[in-house]
């Protein structure tokens, strides 16, 4: 290929290089009195179910069973309620992730801290456990389990198998029942259940100090790469070199779990993984940094959105602060047709990366939407929300690269991009914010060229266009934009 012979570019004025072109399709609140806390969502055949936690016992929550339950709303495709449900027993009890199987039913993943109600057997009474659940369509139990030891477990998510079963991972302070291996104060536990509700195995990560498992894939080989928040101390099976506090940790394992390789990522100061996705030549991360140093270059303050791309042994290819002087999270890590690295969460900031913030107080969030190429270099940044706080958690379903449903938490509105009303009062109590976003700059009919060996992309085109044309062509040529 050669460059034109000239080149003429007429750039228009005003136009930011991050504008913001996500438009709003629908959006709903749903909620009680009391907090609602939405955490995941699915599409199912009509709409969507949307998971959480609510302590409320009016509004759109039609039972409450105790202290807080497990919710299960069902939407249509424009976000209007269908039904709802709600799973527990007479203490606290929440949902966390919800996952699809292969035979048209799905799996909650939860916690529980009761022993009656919904909740079928507990030989754990007393502790906070991993509780499993699978429904079907209609949101019936089809079976629930009990999983943990009598100290305590913290269930953070979950990936699906490729037997039709769920591996669980989060942290356990037990070391009885359930637990087969406990290395000291707190361990990343992971736990494999089968399609039946069958608990096949667990596995231990750990020092004799604290770690919590926060994110895991299957991977293509069929193994798995567990992440954890790890604070090293002594024993146990983590022998990479620690930098300072908590390390981001990351531990592949094999088919039959035996640790291929393991890399302790960061700095001196807290550092953590909470979303993992794998592509073709190795696997990229999204982590919260506190630190400056170590691996870690480019930060901004505060936590930091970190994400980092490693070939399948675990080296850093390329890394990637996100965010602003305060605090910013990775909540949905995802990979667009083109290769692009889509990263959805939650900030604090209205400056260095961050633009758009729409919050009155500087420790209130909005959800932030991010856009990286296979470089790491950042496309696209947009923020959602209003004078509140606003969060996501795992509740993120792509429709397409430029088209989500997310299923977010809100507690004030109306205001700027929120345009419901919570049900418990601005600024005291949280409800559910389900609402769809569109790109509406894409999806333009396109205009044949005059001439086929003219080739011009990337389509769409944002901070920078290519024209080509064959290197055996010497014609002259003008190009205006």
């Amino acid at each position: 290929m050669k460059k034109a012979a000239n080149f003429i570019l007429l750039f228009f004025t005003g136009i930011s290089l991050f504008s913001q072109n996500y438009q709003f399709t629908w959006q709903q609140c749903f909620g009680g009195s009391e907090p609602d806390i939405a955490k995941d969502i699915v599409e199912v055949p009509g709409g969507y179910f949307i998971i959480g936690t609510t302590e409320s016992n009016d509004g759109n929550i039609s039972y409450n069973n105790g202290i807080s339950d497990g919710w299960l709303i069902k939407i249509d495709s424009t976000g209007n309620m269908l039904w709802e449900k709600t799973y527990g027993g007479s203490n606290g009890d929440n949902f966390i992730r919800i996952f699809p199987d292969n035979s048209g039913n799905y799996f909650i993943l939860g916690a529980s801290n009761s022993s009656d109600g919904d909740i079928s057997y507990d030989p754990y009474i007393g502790s906070w456990d991993h509780w499993i659940l699978k429904i079907d369509i209609d949101g019936n139990i089809i079976w629930d389990k009990i999983v943990g030891g009598n100290a305590g477990e913290i269930l953070w998510t979950g990936t699906l198998t490729s037997d039709g079963g769920i591996v669980t991972i989060g942290k356990t302070y037990s070391n009885d029942g359930d637990v087969s291996i406990s290395y000291g104060m707190g361990d990343t536990w992971m736990v494999k259940i089968s399609s039946d509700g069958e608990l096949e195995w667990d596995f231990t990560i750990g020092t004799d100090w604290v770690d919590v498992g926060q994110a895991i894939i299957q991977t293509s080989d069929g193994g798995y790469l567990a992440a954890s928040s790890s604070w090293l101390g002594n024993g146990g099976n983590i022998t990479c070199e620690s930098h300072g506090k908590a390390e981001a940790t990351l531990t592949k394992l094999d088919t039959d779990r035996n640790i291929q390789w393991q890399n302790c990522y960061g700095g001196s100061d807290h550092d953590g993984i909470t979303a993992i996705t794998e592509v073709d030549d190795g696997y990229i991360f999204g982590a919260y940094v506190n630190s400056n140093d170590g691996d870690i270059s480019g930060w901004h303050g505060a936590n930091d959105i970190w994400i980092v791309k490693i070939d399948f042994f675990g080296s850093i290819i390329w890394q990637k602060c996100l965010g602003g002087t305060r605090s910013e999270f990775t909540s949905k890590l995802l990979i667009s047709d083109n290769d692009d690295i889509i990263i959805i969460g939650y900030t604090q900031s209205n400056n260095g990366d961050v633009s758009g913030n729409h919050t009155l107080s500087e420790y209130d969030y909005d959800i932030w939407l991010v856009k990286l190429n296979t470089d790491g270099e950042l496309l696209y940044q947009q923020c959602f929300g209003g004078l509140g706080s606003e969060q996501v958690e795992f509740g993120v379903v792509k429709k397409s690269d430029n088209n989500f449903v997310i299923a977010a938490q809100t507690d004030y509105g109306p205001s700027y991009d929120v345009q419901c009303t919570p049900h418990g009062g601005n600024g005291i109590d949280k409800d559910y914010w389900v609402f769809e976003i569109k790109d509406t700059t894409v999806g333009l009919q396109e205009q044949k060229l005059p001439v086929d060996w003219l080739k011009v992309y990337p389509n769409p085109a944002k901070d920078y266009v290519i024209f080509s044309i064959p290197a055996n062509n010497n014609e002259d040529m003008e190009i205006i934009i």
